[in-house]
């Protein structure tokens, strides 16, 4: 329901939340574009496996790749991730996986994930304050560390250069 105000509310428990109403227009050429550079990129069919503790970071990263074109498979227990990392590994081209989650670190989780597919691009996501060492980060053999929140053109382009860098050396 729209106001003759141009306003338009939400009731949500009790509480009701006013928002301005507006349009947007769209240009249908910037729209094909979009939907073309989307289907034709190279890495179209990447799976991408998404490991992190926090629900909503998760979901982020993970709409995030889908509309750089990636198929992302996301996770919020590292353990869990592992598990089905382990049953299937030909399934992923790459990981994306926190650094601090309860259970299992970031590292140690990439650790165990290259010891079953070792040439498996991993970046790291990690908040400012995690004080995770480099040598500790190059021991575990991740490719990239990324600090949150994300920057998409950073990390589309860290995506993009290891998955190219892992297809050439295939």
């Amino acid at each position: 329901m729209i106001t003759k105000s141009g306003i338009f509310p939400i009731a949500y428990c009790g509480v009701r939340v006013y928002f301005k109403s507006f349009q947007v227009e769209i240009s249908t050429i910037d729209l094909r574009e979009r939907v073309t550079g989307y289907m034709t990129r190279e890495h179209a069919k990447d799976r991408i496996l998404v490991v992190d503790d926090d629900e909503l970071i998760s979901e982020m990263v993970s709409e995030m790749l889908h509309r750089m074109g990636y198929l992302p498979v996301a996770y919020n227990s590292p353990t869990d991730a592992l598990g089905l990392f382990s049953r299937s590994p030909e399934r992923f081209d790459a990981v994306i996986v926190d650094e601090i989650m309860p259970g299992m670190r970031g590292t140690e989780l990439a650790a165990k994930l290259l010891e079953i597919k070792e040439d498996i691009p991993i970046i790291l996501i990690t908040g400012h304050g995690d004080m995770t060492s480099l040598e500790k980060i190059r021991k575990s053999g991740v490719r990239a560390t990324l600090i949150k929140p994300l920057r998409r053109d950073w990390f589309e382009h860290t995506l993009d250069k290891l998955l190219k860098k892992r297809k050439q050396e295939s």
